[in-house]
């Protein structure tokens, strides 16, 4: 068994952050504008990605599948949580194509779940 640098409470910390910024970055912008709308979905895509290349980097060092499994499943439930964000924007704001990240961030979370199958 590995004995770990990081663990689950660490990789939700930094997912939370991300999540805590954009909420608060989004709160502060005017509602008539869409390029800072699609600048902070771009933020908060560029955060969960920080989050899955520390997770990725943490199963490559893992000899137990199940302990991967679980890593591929904290990802599959950030992702939830960053797309969920992602959607309300996009429900908020239908004019700035914010989707778009929604969809990359779905994406990422098939690619998680298919990893988590994988591995359990």
């Amino acid at each position: 068994m590995m004995t770990e640098c990081l663990g689950e409470s660490d990789v939700n910390e930094l997912a939370q952050a991300a999540l805590t910024d954009f909420d608060q970055e989004v709160a502060s912008l005017p509602g008539d504008l869409c390029v800072p709308f699609n600048q902070a979905a771009g933020q908060l895509e560029a955060g969960l990605l920080i989050v899955y290349r520390v997770v990725a980097k943490l199963v490559r060092k893992e000899d137990d599948l199940g302990r991967i499994a679980e890593w591929w499943g904290t990802m599959v439930s950030q992702c939830d949580e960053f797309a969920k964000r992602l959607r309300d924007l996009s429900l908020a704001h239908p004019a700035c194509t914010a989707e778009f990240y929604y969809d990359r961030v779905l994406d990422l979370r098939n690619k998680c779940k298919r990893l988590q199958q994988m591995h359990s």
